[in-house]
C-alpha cells in the first residue's frame, strides 16, 4: 500500500484487533442486503506522522481479484488521535462500498488514482485497487524466506565466473 503524500515515509500498521473488528463491522453491515456469502472483508492500514492510509477490501472465495477502496486522511498527530480519525472515516468507507455494491460490483468506472471527497467538512482521498492482500503477504513471506539464499547463490556464481576467467587467462600464457 502506497501513501498519497510524498512526505509519508515511516509508519505503524493498524492494530490487528482494529482490522479484524472493522472487517467484521463491514461484513455485518452488508451481508444481509447483498449476496456476500462467499466473500470476506479484509482491512489493513498504515499510520504515518501526517497521514493515515487504510485499505478496505472485499475478496470472494476462489477469485484472485480483491476489490479495494484505499482511503487517505491527513491528520495532525499532536491534535488528533489516529483511532478517532479512522473511526470518523468509516462513514466514507461505508458510502463507497454501498455505491459499489448497489452497482452489482461494476468497478469499470473506478480509478486507481487519488480522488477527493468532502464529508462533514473534512476532505478524504480515495482510490480503487485490485491488490490481493493474501497473495501480497504470501509473496512477501516467500521473498523473505529465500532472499538470503538467492543473494548467496548469485555471489557464489559470480565467484565461479571470476575463477574460471583467471584459469582461462593462465592457460593462454
Amino acid at each position: 500500500m502506497q501513501p498519497r503524500l510524498k512526505t509519508s515515509t515511516q509508519w505503524s500498521p493498524f492494530p490487528e484487533e482494529l482490522c479484524l473488528l472493522t472487517a467484521e463491522v463491514l461484513s455485518e453491515r452488508f451481508k444481509d442486503e447483498y449476496d456476500l456469502e462467499n466473500a470476506q472483508f479484509v482491512v489493513e492500514g498504515q499510520i504515518y506522522a501526517h497521514e493515515i492510509v487504510g485499505r478496505y477490501g472485499l475478496r470472494f472465495e476462489g477469485q484472485l481479484k480483491q476489490m479495494n477502496f484505499e482511503l487517505s486522511i491527513e491528520y495532525d498527530s499532536e491534535k488528533e488521535k489516529a483511532l478517532d480519525c479512522i473511526q470518523r472515516s468509516m462513514d466514507v468507507v461505508d458510502h463507497l462500498w454501498e455505491e459499489l455494491l448497489e452497482d452489482d460490483l461494476d468497478d469499470s468506472e473506478l480509478l486507481p488514482t487519488w480522488e477527493s471527497l468532502t464529508f462533514e467538512k473534512k476532505t478524504y482521498f480515495f482510490r480503487y485497487s485490485t491488490v490481493n492482500t493474501q497473495l501480497e503477504e504470501e509473496a512477501d513471506r516467500l521473498l523473505a524466506q529465500f532472499e538470503k539464499k538467492l543473494v548467496y547463490e548469485a555471489e557464489e556464481q559470480e565467484d565461479v565466473l571470476q575463477t574460471n576467467d583467471h584459469s582461462n587467462s593462465d592457460n593462454l600464457h
